[in-house]
């Protein structure tokens, strides 16, 4: 036997020494997840058997060979939930939980709501935990990445199609009242192998991650697909890279939104936008 104070100090060393980010917090997941308990439950446990240690150096080994952790656990935190996630799926960051928060501040009784490029899903299985009296709808269009999005949205009323966002919905065509996205939008590395791009953000689809060799391709998609499917008066709430806002707003100012506003996320750095689709046609 071996106390969890000393796993617990081991692991995150090797992380640490590794520059593996966050390490206190990542090797207390790594031992939290292979006890079974939370991390709150970390003083009630006095000692680790053998089996145990040897599965936590096992996962530490994974995850210092690049594999993220949410990929060794299977799950991804968002807001106050979990979704499912591995290989195929683009995993949820901190950074988009303010969008849903955003989208979540908007939405009235009976709105009807649609995520596109929704991948996992985590925006819309928070929306419903969070604001359970609208109508959902979730876009996907990685077959992929569609088997996470049916998991983690079962047993909800959201409803998810696998389907381009071009042509997702179109019985939904000026009905909706609220839309929010988290598209690909980063610029196309400039070598094969990724270039200077972390592995742990690699690891994640391309196809979830680039976005033309400015980052910026999808964003007219968005635009157009927000632009058919807004009721007038409708808003949508769109993320891109901290260095994108500006044009992110041009292109919908040219597709015809108003009220656009930045908003920044918790490191003060513009991480989404808002606008509204007018009133008048």
């Amino acid at each position: 036997m071996t106390s969890l104070r000393e796993v617990l100090r081991v692991s995150v060393q090797e992380l640490k020494q590794a520059g593996i980010v966050s390490p206190q917090a990542q090797g207390r997941t790594i031992v939290s997840f292979v006890l079974g308990i939370s991390p709150g439950e970390f003083p009630l446990v006095t000692a680790v058997n053998d089996d145990q240690v040897a599965k936590v150096n096992q996962i530490v080994q994974q995850r210092l060979s690049g594999t993220p952790l949410q990929h060794i656990i299977g799950t991804a935190p968002f807001r106050h939930s979990e979704v499912r996630v591995g290989p195929g799926v683009f995993i949820p960051r901190p950074e988009t939980e303010l969008l849903a928060g955003w989208a979540i501040d908007h939405i009235k009784e009976d709105d009807k709501v649609v995520e596109l490029c929704a991948g996992s899903g985590a925006l819309s299985l928070a929306i419903h935990q969070e604001a359970s009296q609208c109508q959902q709808w979730a876009v996907e269009k990685s077959e992929d990445a569609c088997v996470y999005l049916s998991d983690n949205l079962q047993g909800t009323p959201v409803e998810w199609v696998c389907s381009d966002m071009e042509f997702a919905l179109p019985e939904l065509n000026g009905g909706v009242d609220v839309l929010v996205v988290n598209p690909p939008y980063l610029p196309l590395p400039p070598k094969p192998d990724g270039g200077d791009f972390p592995y742990d953000v690699l690891v994640d689809p391309w196809e979830a991650l680039f976005a033309g060799d400015q980052g910026e391709d999808l964003f007219p998609v968005v635009a157009r697909v927000a632009r058919r499917l807004l009721k007038p008066g409708g808003v949508l709430g769109c993320e891109h890279g901290d260095d994108q806002s500006q044009i992110v707003s041009a292109i919908f100012s040219d597709h015809g939104f108003v009220h656009l506003s930045s908003h920044c996320d918790l490191n003060n750095r513009p991480r989404f936008i808002t606008a509204m689709k007018p009133n008048m046609q």
